[in-house]
């Protein structure tokens, strides 16, 4: 962390207290039970102060009324750019369920009015990082729609968002059940110059492995199986030389980060995950490209640890 440019940035936004499940879109909260809100709310501030302890930052999006209950899942809240004359924007989702459509008027306030940014809409149904998959050094991007009953991001979603946010990048077709996004089954993990994928084959329509490989070229590829993708390996996120995962993090994956020179930390999450159906990948949103010295000092949770506990009433 010698310069303010090295550190992650990551957009979270922590449950609020009468949180609970709402929609069940997915193949964990379907047979949920009941969640504990301020469980969660535990869960999330351990994986915060996890972010911050591997070198990170986490701005903290305000959770909002009560029903805007998805949006602590941000990794589909949108994605940060710049444009050619290095100013900000932001592009906002357009959910496919219908409760969590409302979440994209909220992060629109927040972008403009606290970080300075320029919001943007898209028309096709889209939800940001749960598709947009970052290869190599956040310098290529593998964009993914699912085929099935579980399907989010649109196919069409493609030709809006690809150009704007990077310069390199593929779409790439799976199977929407149990998969409801790409980090469920797809992930980059890298230090230095060096990087590794991890996929579960399993999850990809004919022909599309293949055309990920081809995409990814000499990057030395993890295959998963079903059981391991349903456990989120590929929802493990990485801050720095550190992987945080959920305790059903494969020794398949592990192995695999620890051979590439990261430290693996496991976190309970039992409400946000093993209920809610999102791990550290989908509790957060990595904005590439952002400065810390952009951000408001007043939306870091490192310097105000005091937030969490005075949003969600």
């Amino acid at each position: 962390m010698s310069t303010s440019k090295a550190i992650p940035v990551f957009l979270m936004s922590p449950p609020r207290r009468d949180w609970r499940l709402r929609g069940r879109a997915n193949f964990k909260s379907r047979s949920a039970g009941e969640v504990d809100a301020e469980q969660a709310r535990a869960e999330w501030s351990a994986l915060a102060d996890a972010i911050v302890d591997a070198g990170g930052e986490v701005v903290v999006l305000p959770p909002g009324d009560a029903s805007l209950t998805g949006l602590i899942y941000t990794a589909e809240a949108g994605e940060f750019f710049r444009d050619a004359r290095n100013n900000r924007h932001f592009l906002l989702p357009n959910m496919a369920v219908e409760h969590r459509r409302p979440e994209a008027n909220h992060i629109a306030g927040f972008v403009e009015d606290i970080l300075g940014m320029k919001p943007h809409r898209v028309r096709a149904r889209w939800e940001a990082q749960g598709d947009a998959i970052r290869a190599a050094h956040g310098d290529a991007i593998v964009h993914t729609y699912g085929v099935g009953a579980d399907r989010r991001t649109s196919q069409d979603a493609y030709q809006e968002v690809a150009s704007a946010l990077s310069p390199q990048h593929i779409q790439i077709a799976f199977r929407a059940d149990p998969w409801f996004h790409g980090n469920t089954f797809l992930q980059f993990f890298r230090r230095a110059t060096e990087q590794i994928i991890l996929v579960c084959p399993d999850a990809l329509l004919d022909g599309e492995y293949e055309r990920l490989r081809n995409f990814v070229g000499e990057i030395p590829v993890v295959e998963l199986s079903r059981a391991q993708s349903e456990g989120y390996d590929t929802n493990a996120l990485q801050v720095g030389d550190t992987v945080l995962a959920p305790q059903s993090f494969s020794t398949t994956a592990r192995e695999a980060a620890e051979d590439l020179g990261l430290t693996v930390h496991t976190l309970e999450l039992g409400e946000l995950f093993s209920k809610g159906g999102g791990a550290p990948v989908c509790l957060s949103n990595r904005m590439w490209g952002l400065d810390i010295a952009e951000v408001p000092d007043e939306t870091r949770w490192s310097l105000r640890p005091d937030i969490e506990a005075h949003t969600g009433d």
